[in-house]
């Protein structure tokens, strides 16, 4: 009989990391197919395919040595600020994850962020698994960096943000 491979050797493992490593994963997967639809937008892309190398570093930064530093936070707060000023007023609400396809895509990688984040997060709670605070903090940036990067693909195109308006929170407008 022929062995049967396994693409991730950690599968079995009822540990938290392995559900982390997997989300950190499909969060490179989707950054990777954002890089395919980013083409009229060639330094996006460049950014992107750091986004997606910084997505497998803090990947392994849990149950390895921590692949994340000071520096790669500066640049990721960087990328986030150029979008942002960008597109300044367009995020001063709370909108819709609507749009253009490479919009539609930026936010499934800022949810895969989130995701990601919080898994971290419950390895440090519930495995006493020390995890590194720089790591919630680059995919806590990478969150923001997809969300402002979505709305910039929007404006780019044309597309106007649209403002959500919660029946639960009094929140509106952000400064």
């Amino acid at each position: 009989m022929r062995k049967v491979r396994m693409c991730y050797p950690y599968l079995k493992e009822t540990s938290f990391k392995c559900d982390y490593e997997v989300e950190t994963d499909s969060l490179a997967s989707h950054i990777g197919y954002a890089y395919s639809k980013a083409d009229k937008h060639k330094e996006m892309q460049l950014e992107l395919t750091w986004l997606c190398e910084m997505a497998y570093h803090v990947n392994g930064s849990i149950r390895g040595k921590v692949a994340v530093t000071e520096d790669d936070i500066s640049k990721a707060i960087d990328i986030h600020d150029k979008y942002q000023a960008l597109v300044k007023e367009e995020t001063k609400m709370f909108s819709l994850p609507i749009g253009c396809e490479l919009a539609g895509i930026l936010n499934l990688c800022r949810s895969k962020s989130k995701n990601s984040t919080r898994w971290a997060y419950k390895i440090a709670k519930f495995e006493d698994v020390k995890v590194d605070k720089l790591v919630t903090d680059l995919l806590n940036t990478m969150a923001d960096i997809f969300f402002v990067m979505s709305v910039y693909a929007n404006k780019m195109e044309n597309i106007e943000t649209i403002e959500f308006v919660s029946k639960s929170y009094e929140v509106r407008f952000f400064d």
